[in-house]
């Protein structure tokens, strides 16, 4: 059995710093129903393992609980190996007997080591590849992740001056200006992150994500995950974000494995042959 059980003990620190579970969930940002079901061990009520275990750190951090420990209690790591009775020896009980074959007796002696040593093999191997699918999938969200919601004003530019010397037009052109087409640039790039611009954006602003092969996504606005979404190899999905926002964040969970189009105009985050996540933060300026 787990030497601990990890929601009352989850629990018992939260009462302990005196939170109440809607504090908790203003300071982590996780649903308050999840935070009961950790609390209740109901564990099949989270939306995958992934969640599961970085809700359980999330809400181990902010509690002042080893986290890691506890993924370790749900993962069976605290359990005691089995134990093996020793083999013993059968002293001989007439002079006469016939003595044991020295292979059979070796391999005898030697095989409570090898069992224990298969067992121990298997852990650890059924360890290494849990933690490599959790690097694989990580898709995590930035818990302090900053985004702003504005009313785009438009500001009218100051007509410029026209000297009395030159003559003013005798016919005035009938053909209306044509809008400027919407323009993205790069601000800010590394492995990890990304600023872009988005000029002259029409409304509603449409994201549309293509996997390359399985990838997560995320959209954020004001530090709220409004859109989320595993694409299977060449599935394509399309979001739309509020009206007037002025930035927005999006994750993937592995860079090089997404195509991202903004209005229909592809997104070059320059994610290159990345296996990591990358975060790309939008800032909007829409068409007057």
């Amino acid at each position: 059995m787990a030497s601990i059980n990890i929601g009352e003990t989850l629990r018992k620190a939260r009462i302990d710093k005196k939170l109440s579970l809607d504090e908790l969930q203003q300071r982590t940002k996780i649903q308050k129903r999840y935070l009961l079901a950790i609390e209740e061990n109901d564990f099949h009520e989270l939306p995958s393992d992934y969640y599961l275990r970085t809700f359980i750190r999330q809400y181990a951090d902010e509690v002042n609980v080893d986290g890691n420990h506890l993924i370790d209690v749900l993962d069976g790591k605290d359990r005691p190996l089995p134990t093996y009775p020793e083999l013993q020896t059968v002293a001989e009980l007439r002079k006469n007997k016939h003595a044991e074959n020295p292979t059979q007796a070796r391999f005898r002696a030697t095989l409570p080591m090898v069992v224990l040593g298969l067992v121990a093999l298997a852990i650890i191997s059924v360890v290494g590849y849990m933690t490599w699918l959790d690097h694989q999938e990580t898709a995590i969200i930035p818990e302090n992740s900053s985004v702003q919601v504005e009313r785009s004003g438009n500001t009218a530019s100051q007509p410029e001056k026209v000297s009395s010397s030159q003559p003013k037009p005798t016919v005035a052109s009938s053909k209306p200006p044509e809008k400027p087409k919407m323009a993205l640039a790069m601000e800010n790039n590394t492995v990890n992150a990304a600023t872009m611009k988005v000029d002259h954006a029409e409304k509603p602003l449409k994201l549309t994500f293509t996997g390359k092969e399985r990838v997560w996504i995320g959209v954020q606005v004001n530090g709220a995950l409004i859109y989320q979404y595993t694409l299977q190899p060449g599935e394509s999905q399309t979001t739309e974000l509020p009206a007037d926002t002025a930035q927005t964040l999006i994750t993937i969970g592995m860079a090089k494995y997404a195509d991202i189009k903004v209005n229909d105009q592809g997104l070059d985050f320059q994610p290159g042959d990345s296996l990591l996540k990358k975060d790309i933060t939008l800032n909007i300026a829409y068409a007057a």
